[in-house]
């Protein structure tokens, strides 16, 4: 099975590359699509991706849009380490790790 992930090559996190190394010794073929941030969750959002892990920052205007996209297309943006829906408004606007499946 092949899984397509989109991801930053040119902010590839060792947790990332982690991610994927994992999905690969799962059996699974990964091939990835580059793209900025909020083009990756759509991507996500309308099939054309399996999976965005974004293991790095971003702040929530970057994501705010897109995460309305998402669950629109009934997929869902997670917290990484709560796999809980990502929050807005907060006091300090940087969004924790998240993958978008």
């Amino acid at each position: 099975e092949e899984i397509t992930v989109v991801a930053s090559r040119s902010h590839m996190s060792e947790a990332v590359t982690k991610f994927c190394e994992e999905l690969e010794c799962a059996g699974k073929k990964v091939s990835f699509h580059a793209a900025g941030s909020s083009l990756k969750l759509c991507l996500v959002a309308e099939g054309s991706a399996d999976v965005y892990p974004r293991l790095g920052p971003t702040m929530e205007w970057d994501t705010g849009a897109a995460q309305a996209i998402v669950e629109g297309a009934g997929r869902k943006v997670l917290n990484w380490e709560t796999k809980e829906p990502l929050t807005y408004n907060k006091e300090d606007l940087l969004n924790p790790w998240f993958v978008v499946e």
